[in-house]
């Protein structure tokens, strides 16, 4: 094998040039090479140590697109790009050969002695008398389970295989504290090919006819100005409806914890993109953490358990608001959730499958492809079906996750509104039970299973057994199915002082909710602490949450209510459900796009936070007024159509 000098000519001779001494350039190339790489790549690398002897540019390029060891690497600094750009730019004609460069991220594995000096050194960063053994542990963690990137620019003829022999070659031989290993998602050259499939054409025709029909519909509304179920689709028409937010609305305090709450889940997204993309992420898991300022950022999952919470409150409020002058069947019940739902959520699956990857361009665009799009081309049908569990590992439109739960939360429903009016004191006894069962499994699985409760001591089992499970969300949503009852009931009144006593409680209760989540990263681990919070925190959170809705819809809210109800809130709100179905989507070709490493900090969060969230909401319109206006559309139609032959027939 002689390839390796190529790969690994900068890593070595700036990191480690006692080693790069003793050899040649050209003599430890030819030493090298080995029957098992392919004689392409053995002769475009042949063309390429020769003219990089004589120094020509084209070969002094590759090299200098190559990755280049960082400062930093005990502080996580692992993922080392090199010029993305550069590299793909590559095309030389060499003696009748055209060479092209292609940029390949190799995969590193830091040693156990590096993991043990830096072991040493944050234990004496951190041995205080407040010594903190979880935020070791943490760090310890990390480095154990990261595998960091070098950015490596080589000939495209050279396979990862090839790739792989040659670095276990330089690593033996130059006895190197790493292990490299490489993968087809994470090579990329200039042109690649995106394999476009028949249902790739199915699916781009299946937009192109929802196109036509948005502007045939607002082409007939706007010039014919009649109206009719052929206007259901009117981006003209849907865009009056939707800036004409109605303050008369009981509960439109709920639009901006609606907005509020989306926004914060896209935060704790970017939050999570950056750490991986970080040159500091020991930064993260170690002080960044402990700040009291950014326990308001890394704790959005609380912003998950509003969402829970605002569908049953809303599932309830809703339903018994209209069983009083109609009929509400089974089929009807579950069926208008579906036919709410659906649309969207498909659009957002063939959009995973199929357009995604016509946008992605840089050193994980191959990653997206493969490990994300070819997910939904394979399993769509587990996110269309809300069965989202049922498949652990290659999953379509991760964020997805979200309505499968909430929607088996929403198949109980009936179990307490069917029959919470005839039988209110055996309805809320059920409802006393489960909400007991539910934080009952959250404690029990958290102490058998080990699990801790913030983010920086989540696992596998955390996610599989609590994150992802209906029965750990269901105490939320039974207090927001609870507080829609009350919210009907025109008994309840509370004295104007307790009222301000209670709203001061629920938003201090919100803000400790938060901030004493710092506790967990003081002394030992304590997993019947962990227990406890598992089990009640959420379900706290969602009482302060509900309490405060009920204060405003019970026009008691005052300040409170005027902010959350005000029109800026009340026009996002109806767009949160585009917004977060959109943001995945969006956040995967950034990411994708990435070509440089970034300093964690909280302004970049903010910076990258604003441009997903910019970038995302001129689609979200777009994807409202597509999938779901006209289905609001299509139901007030019908509605209209009723009571006009209701009025007929009379």
């Amino acid at each position: 094998m002689k390839l390796a000098y190529l790969l690994f000519l900068h890593f070595v001779a700036t990191s480690y040039p006692q080693y790069s001494a003793p050899f040649k350039l050209m003599d430890l190339g030819v030493s090298l090479f080995s029957s098992d790489v392919n004689k392409k790549c053995v002769l475009d690398f042949s063309l390429f140590l020769s003219d990089l002897s004589k120094m020509k540019l084209w070969a002094s390029r590759m090299v200098d697109a190559s990755g280049k060891i960082n400062a930093g690497i005990l502080n996580g600094n692992v993922h080392i790009f090199g010029d993305y750009d550069q590299c793909l730019s590559i095309k030389e004609h060499v003696r009748g050969r055209t060479i092209e460069g292609k940029y390949c991220s190799a995969l590193i594995t830091i040693s156990d002695e590096i993991l043990s000096d830096e072991l040493l050194y944050l234990k004496s960063k951190y041995q205080t008398k407040n010594f903190q053994r979880i935020r070791l542990e943490g760090v310890l963690q990390y480095l154990a389970n990261t595998t960091g990137l070098l950015g490596l620019c080589v000939p495209k003829s050279c396979s990862p295989e090839d790739l792989e022999i040659i670095a276990d070659q330089i690593i033996s031989k130059l006895k190197l504290p790493a292990r490299l290993s490489f993968r087809n998602d994470l090579c990329s050259h200039k042109n690649q090919p995106v394999t476009i499939t028949n249902l790739d054409l199915y699916i781009y025709s299946f937009f192109v006819v929802v196109a036509v029909i948005l502007c045939g519909s607002t082409v007939y509304d706007f010039y014919l100005q009649k109206t009719g179920i052929v206007t259901i689709f009117s981006v003209y028409t849907n865009i009056k409806k939707l800036l004409n937010q109605h303050e008369g609305k009981r509960l439109t305090c709920v639009s901006g914890i609606r907005v509020i709450a989306c926004l914060w889940v896209i935060l704790a997204h970017v939050t999570f993109s950056n750490t991986l993309l970080s040159k500091n992420p020991i930064y993260v898991v170690t002080e960044w953490k402990m700040n009291p300022s950014s326990a308001f950022i890394w704790t959005g999952h609380y912003a998950l358990d509003t969402f829970f919470t605002l569908s049953g409150l809303l599932s309830s409020y809703t339903y018994l608001k209209f069983s009083d002058k109609n009929k509400i069947s089974l089929f009807s019940f579950y069926f208008n959730r579906y036919i709410r739902l659906t649309p969207l959520l498909v659009a957002t699956v063939l959009i995973h499958t199929s357009l995604i990857k016509l946008f992605t361009d840089g050193p994980y665009g191959q990653i997206v492809i493969d490990h994300y799009t070819d997910q939904c081309a394979e399993n769509w049908w587990t996110s269309i079906f809300y069965i989202f569990k049922l498949m652990k590992f290659r999953r379509c439109a991760n964020h997805t996750w979200y309505l499968s739960v909430d929607t088996q939360l929403y198949l109980c429903a009936p179990i307490f509104l069917f029959f919470i009016k005839k039988h209110p004191k055996k309805t809320m006894t059920t409802m006393g039970l489960t909400f007991l069962a539910a934080v009952t499994y959250s404690s029990t699985v958290t102490v058998i299973k080990q699990i801790g409760f913030t983010i920086f001591e989540w696992s596998d089992n955390h996610t599989n057994y609590l994150f992802h499970s209906s029965y750990y969300h269901m105490p939320s949503w039974l207090v927001g199915l609870f507080f829609g009852y009350l919210l009907q009931l025109q008994s309840v009144k509370i004295p104007k002082n307790l009222n301000t006593f209670l709203l001061f409680v629920s938003l201090l209760s919100l803000v400790k909710l938060i901030v004493n989540q710092l506790e967990f990263f003081e002394g030992e681990y304590d997993v019947y602490r962990a227990a406890l919070w598992n089990g009640l925190a959420r379900p706290a959170w969602s009482l302060a949450i509900c309490y405060i809705i009920f204060s405003c819809a019970t026009g008691n809210g005052g300040y409170i209510n005027s902010f959350l109800s005000h029109y800026v809130f009340r026009v996002l709100g109806e767009l949160t459900y585009s917004l977060y179905m959109v943001h995945g989507g969006i956040q995967m070709i950034l990411f994708s796009s990435t070509k440089q490493t970034l300093i964690f900090s909280n302004r970049q969060i903010f910076n990258t936070f604003t441009e997903l969230c910019v970038v995302s909401l001129p689609f979200a319109v777009l994807m409202y007024l597509a999938f779901e206006a006209p289905i609001f559309a299509f139901k007030d139609y019908m509605q209209k159509r009723q009571k006009l032959d209701t009025t007929k027939s009379e």
